[in-house]
């Protein structure tokens, strides 16, 4: 059976931050789904419009695990109540990059350490007061990812770790540094 990603985005969302993770999730042979609230035309913060479907009659469930992008997160958004119950829903591990850590927090999911950007973490606190906030990089929960958006290749590498791809493919970890940092592969 294909595994599944349920890739949420919405308007100007960082494609920047994910686009090499999912590319690797693709060779991979997951299935990638691009969803969004409502579905139809999402923009990425670069403009680029991406097809959504709709989360209206999807199962959570169906995936593997759920991947946010970092961008442009509004209050409106976290609020959504057919997100948050969607998120509620998911019995599986979700990777939420930057601003989107806001939106699993508005579902009540953060409940340990996280991390995001501080401006964030000031702007959407409301949302944050059962999780405990560390300034690093990146937090690898049993059920959560969470990173700075300028972390997006320790995101990947956490992503690739948590869903067994690296276990999979131990020359998955020098092609990520190969292709996403332009360093010298590392002999292993």
């Amino acid at each position: 059976m294909q595994k599944k990603v349920g890739f949420f985005v919405y308007d100007d969302f960082a494609i920047w931050q994910v686009s090499l993770l999912l590319k690797f999730l693709t060779d991979a042979d997951y299935q990638i789904e691009t969803l969004s609230n409502n579905g139809g035309l999402v923009s990425t913060d670069g403009g680029v419009l991406v097809h959504t479907e709709s989360i209206g009659h999807k199962n959570p469930n169906e995936y593997d695990f759920l991947l946010f992008p970092g961008g442009r997160v509004t209050k409106e958004l976290v609020d959504n109540q057919h997100l948050k119950q969607f998120l509620q829903e998911f019995n599986g591990f979700i990777a939420a990059s930057c601003a989107s850590s806001a939106i699993v927090a508005g579902a009540g999911l953060v409940k340990g350490d996280f991390t995001t950007m501080p401006p964030i973490k000031e702007i959407f606190s409301e949302y944050f007061t059962e999780g405990n906030y560390t300034d690093t990089d990146i937090v690898v929960g049993e059920k959560l990812i969470t990173s700075k958006g300028s972390a997006h290749f320790e995101f990947m590498m956490a992503v690739l770790e948590k869903s067994g791809l690296m276990e999979e493919d131990p020359r998955l970890k020098n092609i990520a540094l190969k292709l996403s940092r332009n360093q010298t592969l590392i002999n292993k």
